[in-house]
């Protein structure tokens, strides 16, 4: 699925949001619910190789059964704050004429300043650091009975994100000493693809166990693609 960006204001995307949701909840009509539908609670782990750190995910999911395997399923997610390690500052052969240099500093960009009469030599990065997503999600899932009580089953469809995300200048002066600071807090939204598997182990007949594995991106033109795998456990409720 190809990604969407934009960057609208934060009523702009809560407002599309909720949209989404009304439409959602129209779709539990009599016709929708002629399988019941559901309502669950999950949480778990976020990994991503393209990022150094990351937060945990939670996750509430709704919506109707179509038939007794196919469900349209609506989601409310966040996968918690994701960011990357500051580059480290190479003070290696630093001259008048030479500033430092910056390790691991591919994801922003890196200006060097030669020093005056008034103003030592020094380097300046500035990049990308840190983003909290937060998503509405609308996904097929279809299920595939193992045994009377262990289904498996396959989902994929629409992440909606938006995104507060964080820029980051560091300077490291000749005399090797280093300062940051958040130069700016912006936002940014798009629509990814999101898929997964997992299985539902029935201990009540109404109350299901859910153990899932997900992946999705975010990609957007504010900063390079990355990619996340959300390891999530929780209960669901058939009605």
């Amino acid at each position: 699925m190809a990604s969407y960006s934009c960057t609208p204001a934060r009523g702009g995307m809560l407002t599309s949001l909720a949209l989404s949701s009304l439409l959602g909840l129209s779709l539990l009509s009599p016709a929708a619910q002629a399988e019941g539908g559901f309502v669950g609670l999950q949480g778990g782990i976020t990994d991503s190789q393209d990022m150094d750190s990351f937060g945990n995910t939670i996750k509430l999911t709704f919506g109707p059964n179509i038939t007794d395997r196919l469900a349209l399923e609506f989601g409310i997610m966040d996968i918690g704050e994701a960011s990357y390690d500051d580059p480290k500052a190479d003070f290696t052969d630093v001259a008048d004429d030479k500033p430092p240099t910056f390790k691991n500093a591919k994801h922003g960009t890196v200006a060097g300043t030669k020093a005056t009469a008034s103003e030592q030599a020094y380097a300046t990065y500035t990049g990308f650091a840190s983003a909290r997503p937060q998503s509405f999600l609308i996904t097929f899932r279809y299920r595939f009975p193992l045994t009377d009580s262990i289904d498996f089953f396959l989902k994929t469809g629409a992440n909606l994100w938006v995104a507060d995300y964080d820029t980051v200048e560091i300077k490291a002066f000749q005399d090797q000493t280093i300062s940051r600071r958040i130069v700016s807090t912006k936002q940014t939204s798009a629509v990814d693809q999101i898929s997964g598997g997992g299985f539902f182990w029935r201990a009540l007949p109404d109350l299901a166990l859910r153990a899932e594995l997900e992946t999705t991106a975010l990609d957007s033109k504010e900063f390079s693609r990355v990619r996340f795998q959300l390891i999530t456990l929780g209960a669901q409720y058939e009605f």
